[in-house]
C-alpha cells in the first residue's frame, strides 16, 4: 500500500472544513463518518506530536539537556504554524539601553591566582647576593630598595590520612619481673583519630558523594586502611558534637527575609521495609528538602530528610518566626507540596520552570517558543546588568521596571492571545506550557513589584545536586538516623561554604570546643566561631 499524502490543518481550516461538511447535501450518516475521521485524525496527530515529546524529554533525562537552541530553530514552518509578527523593536530595544557587552562571562578554569591558596605555606626567600639599601650592581649611583616580590606556587601531593607508628620502649628486669614502657609525648592525642581527620571523611562522605566503602578500599590501596564501620563511627562522633549548632542554624532560618526551597527523592532502606506494612493511601515517599535562608548579610543552607514534602518542613521553620519580620519572600516552583498551608508568604515563582516547559518543546514548535525564550532572556539580560553594576534591590526593582516590564506586558499578551483566538491546541504541550504561564503570571513576575525578588530558584537546585550526587554514589541511608546525620553534617558545610569558611577547620573546632559548643552554640555559628577559638601554644616535642 502507498504511502498516503500527508494533510495538516491548522484550527481555522479545520473549523472552516467542518462548517462546509455541515452545510453540505451529505447524507447524515456520511457526516458523521467523514467529521468522525477529521477528528480521529488530528487526536492521533497531536498523540502522535506528545510522545515524541516524550521521547525528547526521556532522552534529555538520561543524557542530560541541550542548550537552547533559538539561534538555530528551523525555520521550516509547518503549515499547521500560523506565522508570527514578533515585536523585536522590544527585545532589540532593552539590548542597545543595557550594557550587556562590558558584563564579564562566568570565570572559567584555568590558571589561579596565588590569592586562591588561602591554605598554602608561605616561604620567604631572601635575595642570596643582594640586600635592601646596597648600592646598585649597574653602577648607576643608585640604591636597590624593596620591590613587590615574584610569586611562585609549587603543589605537592598529600594523603587523606597520615599515619604515624610509635614504638614503645618497654623494658622488663629479668630477676623480679619489674616492667616500665616509655610514654607517648604531651603534645600527642590520646585519640587513634584526630578531629580533623575526622572532619576531612565527613567532607569526603557528605560534600564529595563519597562511599564508605569506596574509601575503605581507596586507602586500603595507599597503605593506610580504615574500615566502612570504622569511618561510620567517626562520623557519628563529629555529628554529636555540631547538632546544637544545627539547632541553632534551624532557629535562625525562620527569620529570614528570603527563603528558597526545593526537594528531591531518596532513599532509605528503613523505610523501604516499613512500607510494606502501610496501608493504600499512606504516604511512601521519602525526600530531602533543600532549604536557602538569607539573613542580612549571612546565608544559611539547611537539609531536612524524611517523609515530609518542602511545604509541610518549611511550616515546622516558620511556626517560631516572629511577626515583627513580616511575610517571608518565599521562592519556589508552582509544585502545591511546596507551599506552606499554615504561614502566609509572598510566593515568588521560579521563572526558568515556566522558560524550561517552552525549551522542551523548542523542536516542535520552533517559532512560538523562539517568541517566548527571546522575550525571557531580554529579561535576565537586565538582571546580569544589575548584578554587574551591583545595584541596591531597590535600583535593581527600578530598572527591571523600566526595561523588563514592557517585555512582560508583551509576553502577556502574545500568550493570552494564542488561547483566546484559538492559534494553539489548548491541550497539546505548547498550550500547556502557555497555561501553565498564564496561570502564576502574578508569582512568576515578582521581581517587578518586589524589592530583592530572585527570578528563578537556580540556586537551591545548584545545592540539591549534593544530595544527588550522595544518592548517585551511595543509592541510600540504611536508616532515619543515618539521614540526618549526613543532612545535618552536609548543611554546617555548605553554609561555612557560603560563607567562605573552610568546612575542615570548622567541624575541627567544634569537635575541639565541644563543651563550650553546647554551652553556647549560637557563639559557634560559622561566621562567628573564630573570636571563640582560643590559640594554640606551640609544645615543644
Amino acid at each position: 500500500m502507498a504511502t498516503p499524502k500527508q494533510i495538516e490543518l491548522t484550527i481555522e481550516e479545520r473549523d472552516s472544513f467542518r462548517q462546509r461538511i455541515n452545510d453540505s447535501d451529505i447524507a447524515s450518516n456520511d457526516k458523521d463518518i467523514i467529521l468522525g475521521l477529521l477528528d480521529f485524525n488530528n487526536w492521533l496527530q497531536m498523540q502522535l506530536l506528545e510522545k515524541r515529546i516524550s521521547i525528547s524529554r526521556l532522552r534529555s533525562m538520561v543524557f542530560g539537556e541541550k542548550n537552547s537552541s533559538i539561534n538555530s530553530a528551523t525555520t521550516k514552518s509547518n503549515k499547521h504554524i500560523k506565522p508570527l509578527e514578533i515585536d523585536n523593536d522590544i527585545t532589540e530595544g532593552i539590548e542597545e539601553q543595557l550594557d550587556t557587552e562590558n558584563i564579564a562571562p562566568s570565570k572559567p578554569g584555568g590558571k589561579l591566582s596565588y590569592h586562591d591558596y588561602k591554605q598554602c605555606e608561605t616561604i620567604n626567600i631572601k635575595h642570596d647576593e643582594y640586600k635592601a639599601g646596597y648600592a646598585c650592581p649597574m653602577a648607576c649611583g643608585g640604591r636597590l630598595w624593596n620591590g613587590l616580590p615574584g610569586n611562585i606556587i609549587k603543589v605537592t601531593g598529600q594523603g587523606f590520612a597520615k599515619v604515624t607508628h610509635y614504638r614503645l620502649e618497654k623494658l622488663r628486669c629479668a630477676l623480679c619481673g619489674f616492667y616500665t614502657s616509655a610514654t607517648l609525648p604531651t603534645y600527642v592525642s590520646n585519640d587513634k583519630y584526630d578531629a580533623t581527620f575526622k572532619s576531612q571523611l565527613c567532607v569526603l562522605k557528605y560534600y564529595l558523594g563519597l562511599p564508605f566503602y569506596r574509601l575503605q578500599s581507596y586507602q586500603k590501596m595507599l597503605g593506610t586502611p580504615i574500615s566502612d564501620a570504622t569511618q561510620w563511627s567517626l562520623v557519628e562522633e563529629v555529628a554529636d558534637c555540631v547538632y546544637p549548632v544545627f539547632n541553632s542554624l534551624l532557629g535562625m532560618a525562620d527569620q529570614g527575609n528570603l527563603i528558597h526551597i526545593d526537594d528531591t527523592n531518596v532513599k532509605i532502606l528503613s523505610n523501604i521495609k516499613d512500607n510494606k506494612n502501610k496501608k493504600t493511601g499512606d504516604r511512601r515517599g521519602v525526600f530531602t528538602t533543600g532549604i536557602i535562608s538569607y539573613i542580612e548579610d549571612k546565608t544559611i543552607y539547611l537539609y531536612l530528610t524524611g517523609s515530609k514534602h518542602a511545604g509541610e518542613n518549611i511550616s515546622d521553620i516558620l511556626s517560631k518566626r516572629e511577626s515583627i519580620n513580616g511575610k517571608v519572600q518565599y521562592m519556589c516552583d508552582a509544585l502545591s507540596r511546596n507551599i506552606p498551608k499554615a504561614h502566609e508568604v509572598t510566593l515568588i515563582y521560579c521563572l526558568a520552570h515556566a522558560r524550561r516547559k517552552f525549551v522542551e518543546i523548542e523542536t516542535f514548535f520552533p517559532n512560538e517558543c523562539e517568541f517566548v525564550i527571546k522575550h525571557l532572556s531580554s529579561v535576565y539580560k537586565v538582571d546580569a546588568n544589575a548584578k554587574h553594576n551591583n545595584l541596591s534591590d531597590i535600583a535593581r526593582l527600578i530598572l527591571h521596571q523600566k526595561h523588563s516590564k514592557p517585555l512582560m506586558d508583551n509576553l502577556y499578551q502574545w500568550l493570552s492571545t494564542q488561547l483566546e483566538e484559538n492559534l494553539v491546541e489548548p491541550n497539546n504541550s505548547l498550550g500547556k506550557a502557555i497555561k501553565y504561564t498564564l496561570k502564576h503570571w502574578h508569582p512568576l513576575t515578582q521581581f517587578l513589584r518586589i524589592p530583592g525578588a530572585p527570578l528563578d530558584n537556580n540556586v537551591v537546585e545548584a545545592a540539591l545536586k549534593i544530595p544527588i550526587r550522595i544518592r548517585k554514589n551511595s543509592m541510600f541511608f540504611k536508616t532515619k538516623h543515618g539521614a540526618f546525620v549526613g543532612s545535618m553534617l552536609l548543611s554546617i558545610i555548605q553554609t561555612c561554604n557560603a560563607a567562605d569558611i573552610n568546612p575542615v577547620e570548622y567541624l575541627t573546632a567544634l569537635q575541639e570546643n565541644k563543651k563550650l559548643v553546647f554551652k553556647e552554640p549560637k557563639s559557634w555559628l560559622p561566621w562567628c566561631y573564630k573570636h571563640q577559638v582560643v590559640p594554640k601554644t606551640a609544645d615543644a616535642a
